[in-house]
């Protein structure tokens, strides 16, 4: 959203909306496709593990923490919280 703001020109809002615009195309693409919702999610935690792999390899500790979070939120890996 940032990116579009500053390299379009567009304000946030508009920035928000086309992203969300864009998720929603992809959601349609994958539907229309009928792939399994394991296949996804096998093939984003291959991604996420790939990511903090190369973010250790680049001692950039911000990537491994986002990858991790991202990972937490698609397997619940923390402990619930009440």
């Amino acid at each position: 959203m940032a990116y579009l703001a500053e390299t379009k020109g567009v304000s946030r809002r508009t920035g928000q909306r086309t992203v969300q615009q864009a998720y929603a195309l992809i959601r349609e693409d994958i539907d229309k496709a009928n792939v399994q919702r394991s296949d996804l999610v096998a093939q984003a935690i291959h991604l996420l593990m790939e990511s903090a792999r190369l973010g250790l390899s680049q001692n950039n500790p911000g990537a491994v923490v986002g990858a991790v979070a991202q990972l937490d939120k698609l397997c619940g890996l923390s402990p619930a919280r009440h």
